[in-house]
């Protein structure tokens, strides 16, 4: 079952109830900072983060338990090659190869 099946099923008159709720939540994450992996709120976080929808290219830069480090793409290899050598774990959404 895909997303757009689970959306069709929504009666018509609790559409746009539905729509905002998924608005309500992109606003939270947007404005809210996801809390550590490790906090009570982490799952709380992350539900409201799938009802906002922030799934593969619309997901949110930061996610609970992680940062974002903003450089520009041409330095990103740099940047990569910085954090690892200082012992930081890089974490890529891209599978190798």
């Amino acid at each position: 079952m895909d997303l757009s099946t689970i959306l069709a099923g929504i009666p018509a008159r609790y559409e746009l109830y539905a729509a905002l709720l998924i608005i309500a939540c992109k606003v939270v994450t947007i404005f809210v900072r996801p809390p550590d992996a490790t906090s009570r709120y982490a799952p709380l976080f992350r539900i409201v983060s799938l009802l906002a929808m922030n799934i593969g290219w619309a997901a949110n830069r930061l996610q609970v338990g992680q940062t974002g480090i903003m450089v520009p793409r041409v330095q990103s290899e740099q940047a990569k090659s910085a954090v690892a050598n200082a012992g930081v774990p890089v974490l890529s959404k891209r599978k190798p190869g």
